[in-house]
């Protein structure tokens, strides 16, 4: 998902590539490459929305 938010020309700060390297959750790293094609900011891959 890092590749893709840099692909789509997004900067990526250092708090939010280091909680994706720390993941271990599939299901939450599922949700974030599919928020990562529609996301306007790279922390808002990281924003919980409760659904």
């Amino acid at each position: 998902m890092l590749a893709v938010l840099e692909a789509r020309g997004l900067k990526v700060p250092a708090e939010v590539r280091e909680r994706v390297f720390a993941s271990t959750d599939l299901d939450e790293l599922d949700r974030w490459i599919r928020r990562a094609v529609v996301v306007s900011g790279a922390r808002e891959l990281l924003v919980t929305t409760g659904s």
